[in-house]
């Protein structure tokens, strides 16, 4: 899980850092990583990926963000299950729910000025700590 969620991000990045500052490119790395980062959900080894794969990203937006490489990160993809009446917003997410949130993200228009943060993009399942799943 850790290779996975951490140790590729930040290969990817390193690499994308390197080729980035070497061609003198300012740009965006973005991060989509899940709310298991900050609610426990009896899966241990991955809400422990997702948590270090978000303060990865901090750390990132730290190191290169006065180069003109900003990071956001964050994100939710919502499992098929039949919880849509449980959601604040009433309905599961779509993919492009999520599209168009990387958008504005990786824009100079609408997040110049982002870097090493979080966006739950979740209809607002986080602020009930979570569904619970179907028993199986």
């Amino acid at each position: 899980m850790l290779n996975i969620n951490v140790r590729s991000g930040f290969l990817l990045a390193r690499e994308l850092g390197r080729r980035m500052g070497a061609a003198a490119i300012k740009g965006r790395m973005l991060f989509i990583t899940s709310l298991h980062a900050e609610t426990p959900r009896n899966i241990p080894h991955y809400s422990a990926a997702k948590a270090a794969q978000t303060m990865l990203v901090k750390e990132l937006a730290r190191a290169l963000g006065g180069a003109g490489r900003a990071v956001p990160g964050g994100g939710f993809n919502a499992a098929a299950f039949d919880f849509a009446d449980k959601i604040p917003l009433g309905r599961l997410g779509r993919a492009d729910d999520m599209a168009d949130m990387a958008l504005a993200l990786l824009s100079d228009r609408f997040a110049g000025y982002v870097t090493g943060t979080t966006v739950v993009v979740d209809g607002g399942i986080a602020l009930y700590n979570w569904i619970p799943l179907p028993a199986p």
